[in-house]
Formats: structure tokens, sequence, C-alpha cells
């Protein structure tokens, strides 16, 4: 599994193009270490070449994304910090990203935006 990520607080970068291996430990340091307020994110890039980065959402969720970038969408839904650990567990032993329950597709600009 490749990882990326972005930690604005502690100026720690992995670019979304040049993703690294990371092993399963290194994910969950990560994602623990992301601060709660800044937009800092993690990614993976599974095997299939699926995207999905997790950023917090609110004080007590993540925003979970499937990027779709031709498209200038994505597939997300929200996950608790309990959710969010075990996504990470299972897309480590090969889980499809496609298959998480409640994703919905949305632009990343919506209509009312360009008026």
């Amino acid at each position: 599994m490749k990882i990326f990520f972005e930690n604005y607080a502690d100026d720690l970068t992995v670019e979304t193009e040049l993703p690294l291996e990371g092993s399963f430990s290194q994910a969950i340091e990560i994602f623990h270490n992301l601060p709660d307020y800044d937009g800092s994110y993690i990614g993976f890039v599974n095997q299939d070449r699926n995207t999905v980065q997790i950023s917090k959402y609110d004080r007590f969720l993540f925003l979970v994304e499937i990027p779709v970038y031709e498209e200038q969408a994505s597939y997300s839904t929200l996950f608790t910090y309990f959710q969010v650990k075990q996504l990470i567990t299972d897309l480590y032993n090969g889980f499809d990203p496609y298959n998480i329950a409640g994703l919905k597709f949305e632009s990343y600009l919506n209509e009312n935006a360009t008026k």
C-alpha cells in the first residue's frame, strides 16, 4: 500500500502524485498524528491504483473520499474515528474502497458556486 499525506501543523508532506510504500503501523501512526483543525489529510493508493483520502470533517467525523479526478468529483462519506481505523485495516487487507457503505458521488464544484 502506498501512502501520501499532509500534516500542516508539523510541516510534513508526501505528495499525492508521489506516494510512498508504507506499512500498516506507519499508516496508523500518521493518522493518529494528524491535527484536528487545519485541513491535514492522509491518503492511500492500493494495488489497483484506487485512491482513498481521509481528512478531519468536524470534531467527531472524518471525510472519506475516493477522488475521480477526470470528472472533478469524488465518492465520499463520513466516518467516525473507529470506522476510519477499521477502514485502514481493511484497506491493508485488500478491501476494495468502492465497497465502502454509503458512498455518494459529488462534483467538486456545484452549480451554485459558478453562478
